[in-house]
Formats: structure tokens, C-alpha cells, sequence
């Protein structure tokens, strides 16, 4: 009777996307009238969505909320199709889509680059379920295709082909790389797809600047929904925080043993904890993301920051949570402290949220190693968009794959050699 039970409970609180969809839905018709609002998401789906493209700007807050409801419902589908379980790093996947379906995800820029994954599969003879991570995750160089098809300035009889082969064949790509990327960051970039795709990205741009096309990186962003975005956030913080404390003191116990994680890839939580543990777990991140928000001068809360809180709560079932992440970002902070660099800057608002990618390293080496790369990070990261051409949309990822191997292989080798010397005294004593 309690496995049982437990299997109900479970299935319940997987009803949380599928619910997530039809929020989004209804709060895209409360902004503006149906025509307006459909007026916009066209607009939304002919942009060019380079970094950083804030969709609430282009088209408008109502239209923006319908296409974050159709990418996840699109995803959804997906996965129903398939026969999928939901499982840790699926749900960080969905999140993260429905994150930058605020500046940059749509479904016209999204299904080359999943057909060009299936294709690859379909080459190897694989089933598409052992890639299905990376397919959630490929949408990150979507810019791509919307670049080729709307903003390289071609006709249409050339763009939309050309577009179309661009996400093909970046999808076609992406999987050959991500193994190869886990062994070079030491499994300690969680956004490790980001650090591939803004390797496929250096190419494309190298290609596209060789041909004459300009890709000019911009900056659209619309800060007049402020109040309403953060008690949307902190609503929905307190509502994991709830749902999660629903299952009693047990869920406290098992959030202390998730705090313990180091959150190293792979570590699926939800393969580890209960659900609700896991919604605890997101609502204390997204609670301490408000309080950021709220009490760190000048961090502008638009579609841009708004889809990036969205993105790395997700991951509360796939790698971080409080302990892990506050070395990075109090490492993160001290760099703002010195450099004076203002958090008014979207990119730098955007990579203190996203600096939580490298959270495996405090986990696994301690607060002073996660101060470093969080530090680290912030150092080197803006100098990543110019260097792919702005479509990968996973920047920090591309960022952090280099400050994980930076930081990971210099620990390593002084550990390895203080394990060799204490050997050696031992032997010597023996």
C-alpha cells in the first residue's frame, strides 16, 4: 500500500510541467487582446534572437508567456511520444527551455536542431531515448537558424534552406562532442551542451564572417514589468517551498543529505530523493534568487533575467542547491566588488545567476575553489559572446567548460601530489 501511494504521489507531482504549460497560456492572454498578442509572437518567431534578444521587447509580455507555453508543450509531447520517464536532468532540460523561450527559444529555430539530432541517431543506429538530454538541451544554438533565416540579410529562397541545414547540421554535430566535453571539464560544467554548442558556434561565425555575412550581437530589453515578474518569482518559490514542506520532517532529513552532493555530472537527484525534496530544494534557490533580486542594487528583472532565474532553478534536480552555489556567487560578487563593474549590465546579471554552472566545484573541493571559479568566471565571461557570434545561447556554459578545466586540473594535479608525498612518508616510516 505505501509503494503505492508513493508511485501516486510521484506521478502527481510530475503534473508540475504539464501545469506549468497552462499557466503560461493563461497568463498569455491576460496581457494583451488575442490579436495583439498573436501579432507579436509572429514577431517573436521572425527575429533574428541573437544575444541578447529580450522577447518581451520584441513582442510583448502576453506573447512572450504563449511562446514559452507552446516550446514546453512542444517538449512535452515530445517525451509523451517517446515514452519517457522524467527523470533529473529531463527536468533541468524542460526548465532551461522554458527559461530562454524568453530571449531566444522558439519552435521555427528549435526543429532543425532536434531533427538534426535525430538524423544523427538515425545514422548510428541508436535509439533517440539515449540522447533525449541532449536534444532538450541542443535548442541552446537556436539563434542559429533564426540568424540565417531572418537576420543574414539573404533572400528568402536562400535563407530558409541554408537556416534549415545550419540547425541540421548543428544538431548532427552536437553529440559527437558532449562526451568528449564531460571528460574536459571533469564532469564540473553542468551546462556542459553550452560549452559544445558555443564551440559549433565559433565555426559557424568563423564561416558566416569568411562569406561576407555580418552578424551584429544586440541588445533589446524591456525592464517596464519589474514588480510583476518578482512576485511572479517569489510566488513561485514559495509554492516549491510549500509543496515540498508538505512532506513533513522527512523531506528536511533528505535536504540535508542532497546538501551534502557535490553535484558533479551526473548527479540526478531525483533519482536519489523524493520529489518533494526536490521542489524544497528548487524553492530555496529560488527564494535566495529574489531575495539577489531584490536587495542587490541595479540587477534589472526583464524577459533576459527573468528566463534566467527560470533556467538554473530547473537544475535543482541536476546539480546545485544552497551549498554549492553560494561559494561561487560570493566568488562572483567579490569580482563586481573589484572590477566596479555594474550589475545594471544584463551580462553581468545574467552571469551571476549563471555562474551556478560551476557550483560541482565547491561541492566537490570546498567554499575557497568555488570562490575562485566563481570568480574566475565573471573574469573571463565577457569577452565568450563576441567570440561565437552570440548564438549560443548557453554562453556561461561555453564560458564555465573552460574555468571547470582551468580550475579542476590544477587542484587535481596538487592533490595527486600531496597524495604522492604523504605515500612516500608512509613508506619511508614503514
Amino acid at each position: 500500500m505505501q509503494a503505492i501511494k508513493r508511485i501516486y504521489y510521484e506521478l502527481k507531482s510530475l503534473l508540475f510541467l504539464p501545469v506549468l504549460a497552462f499557466l503560461l497560456l493563461i497568463l498569455s492572454f491576460c496581457f494583451e487582446d488575442i490579436v495583439t498578442m498573436f501579432e507579436g509572437y509572429a514577431k517573436i518567431m521572425l527575429s533574428p534572437s541573437i544575444l541578447l534578444t529580450d522577447y518581451f521587447a520584441v513582442g510583448g509580455m502576453g506573447a512572450t508567456f504563449f511562446n514559452a507555453a507552446t516550446v514546453l508543450i512542444f517538449n512535452i509531447v515530445v517525451l509523451k511520444i517517446l515514452k519517457i520517464d522524467y527523470n533529473g536532468p529531463i527536468f533541468a532540460g524542460l526548465l532551461m527551455i522554458v527559461g530562454f523561450s524568453f530571449f531566444g527559444k522558439n519552435l521555427i529555430n528549435t526543429l532543425p536542431i532536434y531533427l538534426g539530432v535525430f538524423i544523427h541517431c538515425y545514422f548510428r543506429r541508436v535509439n533517440i531515448k539515449s540522447f533525449i538530454v541532449i536534444t532538450l538541451f541542443s535548442s541552446g544554438i537556436s539563434p542559429l537558424v533564426s540568424y540565417v533565416v531572418f537576420g543574414s540579410g539573404l533572400s528568402y529562397f536562400a535563407s530558409v534552406p541554408l537556416g534549415i541545414l545550419c540547425g541540421i547540421l548543428a544538431g548532427f554535430i552536437l553529440p559527437s562532442l558532449v562526451e568528449g566535453a564531460l571528460k574536459f571539464s571533469g564532469g564540473y560544467n553542468l551546462y556542459n551542451v553550452g560549452f559544445c554548442l558555443g564551440i559549433i558556434s565559433v565555426f559557424f561565425y568563423g564561416l558566416f564572417t569568411l562569406f561576407g555575412l555580418e552578424v551584429k550581437l544586440q541588445t533589446l530589453l524591456d525592464d517596464t514589468h519589474q514588480t510583476f515578474l518578482f512576485y511572479l518569482l517569489l510566488t513561485i518559490a514559495l509554492l516549491c517551498l510549500v509543496y515540498g514542506l508538505t512532506g513533513g520532517k522527512n523531506v528536511l532529513i533528505n535536504y540535508y543529505k542532497l546538501v551534502k552532493e557535490s553535484g558533479r555530472l551526473i548527479s540526478d537527484f531525483k533519482e536519489k530523493y523524493a520529489i518533494k525534496v526536490i521542489f524544497f530544494n528548487m524553492g530555496t534557490i529560488s527564494l535566495v534568487c529574489c531575495l539577489i533580486v531584490h536587495f542587490v542594487p541595479d540587477i534589472p528583472l526583464n524577459g533576459i533575467m527573468f528566463g534566467t532565474i527560470i533556467s538554473i532553478v530547473g537544475f535543482a534536480a541536476y546539480g546545485i542547491h544552497l551549498v554549492n552555489i553560494i561559494p561561487v556567487w560570493i566568488g562572483a560578487l567579490i569580482y563586481v566588488l573589484i572590477s566596479k563593474d555594474q550589475f545594471s549590465s544584463i551580462s553581468t546579471g545574467m552571469a551571476l545567476f549563471f555562474v551556478t554552472s560551476l557550483a560541482p566545484l565547491a561541492g566537490q573541493y570546498g567554499i575557497f575553489v568555488g570562490i575562485i571559479a566563481g570568480f574566475s568566471h565573471m573574469l573571463i565571461n565577457p569577452f565568450f559572446v563576441s567570440f561565437q557570434g552570440g548564438f549560443d545561447l548557453y554562453n556561461n556554459g561555453f564560458c564555465a567548460g573552460f574555468v571547470a578545466f582551468f580550475v579542476h586540473t590544477i587542484v587535481e594535479h596538487f592533490s595527486f601530489r600531496k597524495k604522492i608525498k604523504e605515500r612516500f612518508k608512509q613508506n619511508k616510516l614503514e
